[in-house]
């Protein structure tokens, strides 16, 4: 049986508190080029709740920064999102307590594990009853590094698993530096105000798109989150079946 988790491809979002209108913005794009996303929520969003389930996934995207308790924070979002069973931490925030209470509030799988750009990737399972879907692109960690904003740098041909993960904000405003996010984080929720700070040159934006006109021109279907899972399962109890 072919192992054909090396191939798959997967669109996530970090929503980081966007409004519901910055969200929309990159659904539309989404429709347009027919491709599935997976969505990690901030906050209760009646927009999200409303998407199509079989073709937008909403996990959880729980804030540990700031301490207080963690148990707490984690059951808020699921009361919100009852039916999500993946999870992303704000700043990749993790520990072994939280992933076991990951565990005790019915998540199964985590996306905690950032591996830029690395050939051969594919879930793992970290404890008892969670797996773990390492990512291989992040679009902060490439405007951060001052990376040009062409498709050839997602190698999007490499072998392994290439779980691309965006913010709506960025997608919206094109950021396409440290400086330029900088210059209009303050005006997170306005986005009258944001419409004016957009960058008109190459930046986020721009490689979204280039990379949803790839998969849809050559026909490569994208997976959600939850796919990634299911199919792994098959695969780990196969292999332990041989």
């Amino acid at each position: 049986m072919e192992d054909i988790i090396s191939d798959l491809i997967a669109i996530v979002f970090a929503i980081d508190w966007a409004p519901d209108e910055i969200i929309q913005y990159c659904i539309d794009l989404l429709e347009e080029y027919e491709v599935k996303a997976t969505f990690f929520a901030t906050h209760h969003s009646e927009y999200l709740k409303s998407l199509d389930s079989t073709r937008y996934e909403i996990g959880i995207h729980p804030n540990f920064n700031d301490g207080g308790d963690y148990n707490r924070i984690i059951k808020e979002l699921k009361t919100v999102y009852p039916k999500a069973i993946g999870v992303c931490s704000h700043s990749l925030f993790q520990s072994s307590k939280i992933l076991q209470l990951f565990i005790d509030n019915g998540l199964k799988y985590e996306m905690n594990t950032y591996v830029p750009l690395q050939e051969g990737l594919r879930p793992f399972t970290r404890l008892k009853g969670i797996v773990s879907i390492p990512f291989y692109w992040g679009d902060d960690g490439h405007f951060s590094t001052k990376a040009v904003f062409g498709l050839s740098e997602l190698r999007i041909h490499e072998k392994g698993l290439k779980v691309c993960a965006f913010h709506p904000i960025h997608v919206f405003m094109n950021t396409n530096s440290v400086e330029h996010y900088d210059s209009f984080k303050a005006f997170y929720q306005e986005a009258d105000i944001l419409k004016k700070c957009r960058n008109s040159e190459r930046g986020i934006q721009t490689l979204f798109i280039h990379l949803l006109q790839y998969l849809a021109d050559n026909r490569v279907p994208t997976y959600l989150c939850r796919d990634i899972y299911k199919e792994y399962l098959v695969r780990t109890e196969f292999y332990e079946l041989r």
